[in-house]
């Protein structure tokens, strides 16, 4: 098991620097974040950037005012257009299989302070909930497996920053965290290969 001691590489590709500042601040470009974050893991160095523009490519429509997230469909998409094999799964064993096989995936999770442990926690993170300590929303996360265990990045970290070792018993709650707030399961997985 990954246990924080072995280097990883799965490195963050954040969505900081794409929160738009007129109206609302919005941060709903963590779907172009994690394909970045998935991409570049895979060996195709992927910016946040690239990605968003790939996500427009694929439909999704992101306004300067509004908060307007990605859908798995379109993170799919963007990830073809971008040179990896990318598609939506609902099926979790056979997804978390080929992630222990090398493959990356994009969770989609209802992130609160219940679901995301404090060693996973973004600094953005732990700054938003104690301003907004029940706060909940829909967030992409990419997970894969390194060193004999699951790695986890989250957008919201800095830009660069290596991901980090997750329990199993953490992955299954942030996979069954939509679930639990009252979604339809299974939640959204975009799995993600080399071509």
């Amino acid at each position: 098991m990954a246990d924080g001691s072995e280097q990883v590489s799965l490195i963050v590709r954040s969505q900081l620097g794409l929160a738009e500042r007129l109206g609302v601040k919005a941060m709903d470009d963590c779907g172009p974040a994690s394909l970045a974050t998935c991409a570049t893991f895979l060996g195709l160095p992927t910016t946040t950037k690239q990605a968003h523009a790939a996500c427009a490519q694929a439909g999704r429509v992101d306004t300067p005012t509004g908060a307007e997230g990605t859908s798995a469909r379109e993170l799919a998409k963007a990830g073809q257009i971008l040179g990896v094999h990318s598609r939506v799964a609902y099926d979790w064993s056979e997804v978390s299989n080929q992630v222990k096989g090398g493959a990356a995936m994009i969770l989609n999770i209802q992130a609160s302070q219940k679901v995301v442990p404090e060693g996973l926690r973004s600094k953005w993170q732990r700054d938003y909930w104690k301003k907004q300590p029940l706060a909940t929303y829909g967030h992409y996360i990419v997970l894969v497996w390194e060193n004999g265990g699951w790695v986890y990045a989250c957008p919201t970290m800095q830009e660069g920053k290596p991901g980090r070792a997750a329990t199993a018993d953490e992955v299954k709650t942030l996979r069954d965290s939509k679930g639990e707030a009252g979604f339809p399961t299974p939640p959204a997985m975009i799995l993600i290969h080399r071509k």
